[in-house]
């Protein structure tokens, strides 16, 4: 069975809380696993993609994904961050910059890839990598 759960920053505190959401008079809130409700700002509500990153992290949307590798052929090591979204009924890792194969199914990247951070948390992550590569 599929896990469905979500996270959200607290109002009253902005830490991060997770659980069932429940929306109600305009007002969305988190209800944690003992069953207290926390009111959450509903821009950063995210829901769990069912997936966790490669070192058992869980994966939720707006996470930040570092999948950078090192080329086999060059030796050197490829930058590739990927911010996740939920659209037309999946989950997808986008590349953050440019790159000529677009998004990517989320499910696909999971493997090798690790959750560096969220857009909320970490915005700075949302900048394009130099070039995609790292110079060691």
């Amino acid at each position: 069975m599929r896990d469905i759960k979500f996270r959200g920053k607290r109002l009253d505190n902005g830490e991060w809380v997770f659980g069932d959401i429940w929306q109600h008079n305009g007002r969305v809130d988190i209800v944690d696993d003992r069953a207290q409700s926390h009111p959450v700002d509903p821009e950063t509500v995210g829901q769990y993609a069912g997936l966790p990153d490669r070192e058992g992290e869980d994966i939720y949307e707006d996470s930040i994904l570092d999948g950078s590798y090192k080329n086999p052929m060059s030796g050197e090591m490829v930058k590739r961050h990927y911010k996740v979204t939920y659209k037309k009924g999946g989950f997808y890792a986008e590349l953050i910059g440019h790159h000529p194969f677009g998004t990517t199914l989320l499910y696909f990247e999971n493997e090798n890839a690790v959750v560096i951070g969220n857009i909320h948390d970490n915005p700075e992550l949302l900048q394009p990598q130099g070039g995609n590569k790292d110079v060691n």
